[in-house]
């Protein structure tokens, strides 16, 4: 088989998208290679969620637009069906960060049961993304990271309610068939969310996998976990679900480590970070027997490494095996080209309250304004597109 992907095929990457959205996006993306503009941005932001400034109109209208689906879950779906007419398959998400009680907790546990089985019924096929912060206060998996979850925690109420929120999330998930990816967060909570994770793996993927642990591949300590990971798969007779990302707390990473006189947990240069990401595809697709994938990453020539592995290792049915994602509003020149071409992709696609989603869309501002090269490309393919419809 040959590679013969066109990643960079413009017309289809930007064929769901209208004229007036078409130009629209690029105007935010503009907005985004300013990073005096986007420091701006980020300042207004924070002062809406602090002081709860009525200015919430502005977000809806502008980044909010770009990189969400809506507000509540109707939106979503609209969206989902929309994506399907193209072959996209979407990860969805429910925004609900910045919580801090056990009410709210077992609120978003609700609503992210309800919104699996309701992807279940009427969007099979598509994905849940689920951010363990949304089920329980960041200070407390940080306090409990490092500890023994059936010696220690096990026996703390607390603790025992989040597994029980977790449970039922990837039980409803098994049930309706749905994949749920756990995220990976800041690395003092990572080892907890890895065995809790793993917990649920060998619980629900005996046949396929259902529950999908994230693997940051800045840090430096991911690719001996991945390979330990897939050993211990093998030994309880369970299917690994393997998210691979690059990573999106870095600089947070970094700051906290000279903060804390530690060694930093990621990696100093890029082509580190994109080595070991690349030697995890490869990993992960030789191994597509034992493993199922998911492919997270905007980055064309990891894309095209990924096809390659499919290739080069026969996995004839990489459709069930192997997933590629980008994030919603970024990229369609890879989603949209990878699945008009018979690849299984799909979008990340956070709905929920414009309060809720302004830590991630801070996150999205930060990233695409700090990331060498991708958001420049991001803005000369839609420019260029513009330019070819004008011609028509």
């Amino acid at each position: 088989m040959k590679n013969n992907v066109n990643l960079e095929d413009l017309e289809t990457a930007y064929s769901y998208k209208s004229n007036r959205q078409l130009k629209f996006t690029y105007f935010i993306f503009n907005i985004l290679q300013n990073q005096k503009l986007v420091k701006l941005l980020i300042a207004f932001t924070n002062g809406i969620l602090k002081y709860n400034l009525p200015f919430k109109i502005f977000i809806k209208k502008t980044v909010f637009n770009v990189f969400c689906a809506g507000e509540d879950i109707n939106d979503a779906f609209l969206k989902i069906k929309y994506l399907e007419k193209f072959k996209v398959k979407s990860v969805l998400d429910y925004v609900s960060e910045g919580e801090n009680n056990s009410e709210s907790f077992d609120n978003n546990t609700n609503i992210i049961v309800s919104n699996i089985i309701r992807l279940g019924k009427e969007c099979p096929g598509n994905y849940v993304s689920v951010k363990i912060t949304g089920l329980e206060n960041p200070k407390f998996l940080t306090y409990c990271n490092g500890m023994k979850l059936v010696n220690d925690l096990i026996i703390l109420p607390r603790f025992d309610r989040l597994i029980n929120r977790i449970d039922l999330i990837c039980k409803t998930a098994h049930a309706s068939k749905v994949i749920v990816f756990i995220d990976a967060e800041d690395r003092c909570m990572q080892d907890l969310f890895d065995e809790i994770t793993e917990t649920m793996m060998e619980k629900y993927n005996t046949e396929y996998a259902v529950v999908f642990n994230t693997l940051q591949m800045y840090l430096k300590d991911r690719l001996e976990y991945l390979n330990s990971l897939i050993e211990n798969a093998n030994k309880q007779n369970y299917i690994p679900g393997i998210k691979l990302v690059r990573g999106a707390y870095v600089e947070k990473e970094r700051e906290k480590a000279i903060k804390d006189g530690i060694v930093s947990p990621v990696f100093d240069t890029k082509k580190e970070t994109d080595d070991s990401f690349n030697q995890a595809v490869e990993i992960c697709l030789r191994e597509f027997k034992k493993v199922d994938s998911c492919i997270a990453t905007h980055n064309s020539d990891s894309t095209i490494h990924a096809i390659n592995c499919i290739h080069k290792y026969h996995i004839t049915n990489h459709y069930s095996k192997v997933r590629f994602s980008q994030l919603y509003g970024m990229s369609d020149n890879l989603t949209f080209n990878l699945s008009i071409n018979g690849y299984n992709s799909s979008k990340y696609l956070p709905y929920g309250e414009v309060r809720k989603a302004i830590p991630y869309l801070i996150r999205r501002s930060e990233e695409n304004s700090s990331i060498d090269g991708q958001i420049i490309d991001e803005v000369k393919r839609l420019k260029k597109e513009i330019d070819r419809r004008a011609k028509f």
